[in-house]
């Protein structure tokens, strides 16, 4: 069985060890995105969080069989780097000891910074520097991965971080242990820049079609350029870069000053991280300009040959505000004149919520194990830290990871009327694990259990035609976020585990099936069609996608 990915990060790990001194890795041949980081084998095999090994670098990818890859650039924001501010009267006073003991000034952040994200100090200092730009550091990746791309390898090489490491582990002995984590031969990826070369990769088994996309509008420097400027960028993309940008995440997890991003660091990365600017609000005017102009639109959104091909829009990490401006704006409007724009939620879990009014509702309360049984907590900020943790004891545990990041029944109304595609994250917070959940939940049940309410949700949607209740399956995908430093489940820690969860999916929905008044899986009359159904899952959903909807 072939796979799919809709949202990854292929090249980052090479990329972040090299990019800072690339003449080094250039005189060994090894500045390429084939590069393999050797990695915490053991925190692999432990299905811990994928800081400390690859996931999805272009050896395991190779060697999994995924041929079709949405590999994503992504400028590392620099909150994730330096400190943050205080603000006098609102933060409680251990936050301030915590912003000056943490400032990127001090050694400690450097530290801590290599210890989590587990890159160099000086690609750390680099992104903690003035220096450091967006726009500059976006076309640096595009040029890192590019450079390979039609070009077919015999062997890739290995680089073991750390003096030590490389004196007393042996290279041989790491390719024959894990030959399918290190060892990739004959191995190529080709990047399409029109619909001709991407059907011509689809369908060659021997290399691994790349489509680009970039995480983040702020990628375009939208920290420090104008609006004119980012507009300008967005053109010299789409006229100038060598390959074409499939689709652009919007939001990330801090401001872009175009539209509100939703919360998404869990309660203790508050700590030392703030993103409570533009948090959970709106697009803004400007906003609304670059992602017309993203999309080939005018101000009346009409397609202009003018703005040039049409990059689509993700809407994943977009604050519930920001997606429903974003649909009530553009994409209905559009819809109306007979312009479907299909809606990508690259990377997302479901959210056990039915309107993005309620989504926007409950915003203010969500925390950590919040769940779709959860509802308005807002007033525990006034009760005692032992109220608090009474309060929440005795709150009914859910499935779903409610917090506006995830998607709820509306947003799977507009994906499936426009057709689009919904990429299932492989992130266990995003997918809906608890603390009190068991181990044996953490697996093919959690993936499953987020597949099967996306199903339900639209089999019990009103405003879908029965036609359309059933097109939900071809907008199923999977979206790990795999290199995004997510923690998986712990049975998938890898693109390498791949066949393992089709299997296990195969069995779940063999299962499943023959519940009585299962009308969402209906049309499943033998294990063959099961099938075929994880095939499409897996990877045909995605390729029918791009086939379709590649721009030029």
């Amino acid at each position: 069985m072939k796979f799919s990915d809709l949202h990854t990060h292929n090249h980052m790990r090479a990329h972040f060890w090299m990019q800072e001194n690339p003449k080094r890795f250039q005189r060994k041949n090894s500045f390429t995105p084939w590069t393999v980081i050797a990695g915490n084998r053991r925190g692999y095999l432990k299905g811990k969080m994928g800081a400390s090994y690859s996931q999805a670098d272009l050896v395991k990818a190779w060697n999994a069989n995924v041929r079709l890859t949405f590999n994503s650039l992504y400028p590392l924001e620099r909150q994730f780097v330096r400190g943050f501010k205080v603000t006098p009267g609102k933060d409680k006073w251990y936050r301030f000891l915590i912003s000056f003991a943490t400032t990127h000034k001090l050694p400690l952040r450097d530290f801590i910074q290599t210890a989590y994200m587990r890159i160099p100090d000086e690609a750390v200092d680099y992104f903690q520097s003035d220096n450091y730009d967006y726009w500059d550091s976006l076309n640096r990746e595009m040029r890192f991965v590019t450079q390979e791309s039609g070009t077919r390898i015999k062997k890739n090489e290995i680089f073991t971080p750390g003096v030590f490491r490389r004196v007393f582990e042996s290279e041989k002995k790491r390719r024959a242990i894990a030959h399918l984590e290190n060892d990739a031969k004959d191995a190529q990826y080709f990047i399409p820049q029109n619909k001709t070369e991407l059907q011509k990769s689809l369908g060659d088994d021997q290399e691994i079609t790349m489509v680009i996309t970039v995480e983040g509008a702020h990628a375009f420097g939208t920290d420090r350029a104008s609006i004119d400027s980012i507009s300008d960028r967005i053109k010299e993309v789409k006229e100038k870069w060598p390959v074409t940008v499939f689709f652009v995440t919007f939001a990330h997890h801090f401001d872009n000053k175009l539209c509100g991003h939703a919360h998404s660091i869990p309660d203790v990365g508050k700590l030392l991280l703030d993103q409570r600017i533009n948090r959970n609000k709106g697009f803004k005017k400007e906003g609304m300009r670059i992602a017309r102009e993203l999309l080939g639109l005018n101000e009346s959104l009409e397609r202009d040959p003018g703005l040039g091909y049409r990059i689509l829009l993700d809407v994943k990490h977009m604050s519930a505000q920001s997606r429903k401006d974003y649909y009530q704006e553009i994409i209905l409007k559009c819809f109306e004149k007979g312009d479907i724009i299909p809606v990508i939620g690259s990377h997302c879990g479901y959210s056990g919520r039915k309107t993005l009014d309620e989504h926007i509702a409950l915003q203010d309360s969500e925390r950590d194990d919040y769940c779709e049984l959860c509802g308005d907590e807002s007033h525990l900020k006034k009760l005692s830290k032992k109220e608090q943790k009474d309060f929440i004891a005795k709150q009914k545990s859910g499935k779903f990871n409610s917090w506006n990041i995830n998607l709820c029944d509306e947003d799977i109304e507009v994906i499936v009327k426009t057709k689009g595609l919904f990429g299932l994250s492989f992130d266990q917070r995003i997918l809906g694990i608890k603390s009190s959940d068991t181990d044996q939940r953490n697996g093919i049940e959690l993936l499953w259990d987020n597949i099967d309410a996306i199903a339900k949700s639209a089999y019990a949607n009103k405003n879908l035609t029965d036609e359309e209740k059933a097109n939900v399956w071809n907008c199923l995908t999977i979206g790990t976020d795999f290199e995004g430093l997510i923690d998986p489940p712990n049975p998938y820690p890898s693109v390498l585990e791949f066949p393992l969860f089709a299997g296990n999916l195969i069995f779940t929905i063999e299962q499943a099936r023959k519940v009585k008044n299962a009308k969402h899986l209906s049309h499943l009359k033998s294990r063959k069609d099961v099938e075929q159904l994880v095939e499409d899952f897996c990877y045909n959903n995605a390729e029918s996608f791009v086939s379709k909807n590649f721009p030029r």
